[in-house]
């Protein structure tokens, strides 16, 4: 009779052990976005254009690259909650490094990052036909 309520104990003890490892939820898949950017200082002549490759994790990482029309590439990280996404971009090689604070919405993309002195670097993005 003991050995009996010991193994049922057990049962029981084993079946609340594993069972909030069955009730997790499916994790969803990573959103991707192809965009087709402009990056601009609203005080200075000129912009940057490029291609930025973003995904986003179902845990909001942020992970992709920026390509500019010379063909220079360079590794994008960063986070995103709801729809404020915040990343860094550049490699301070050929692209100059930027940390950038923004939204995305829809799949378009508008963030700043602050540049040298009273510059502030905007940069604009809309989903690239492919």
């Amino acid at each position: 009779m003991k050995a009996r309520a010991i193994a049922t104990l057990s049962v029981l003890a084993l079946t609340a052990a594993f069972a909030p490892l069955t009730a997790l939820p499916a994790s969803a898949p990573a959103m991707s976005y192809v965009l087709n950017t402009r990056e601009y200082d609203p005080t200075s002549a000129g912009e940057y254009d490029g291609r930025l490759r973003l995904s986003v994790s179902a845990d909001g990482i942020v992970s992709g690259s920026f390509m500019d029309t010379e063909g220079y590439i360079s590794q994008v990280t960063g986070g995103m909650t709801g729809e404020k996404i915040w990343f860094t971009i550049g490699n301070s090689n050929r692209i100059q490094n930027h940390y950038f604070n923004g939204t995305l919405v829809d799949g378009k993309l508008l963030a700043t990052a602050p540049g040298n002195g009273l510059h502030t670097w905007t940069l604009e993005g809309k989903p690239a036909s492919h």
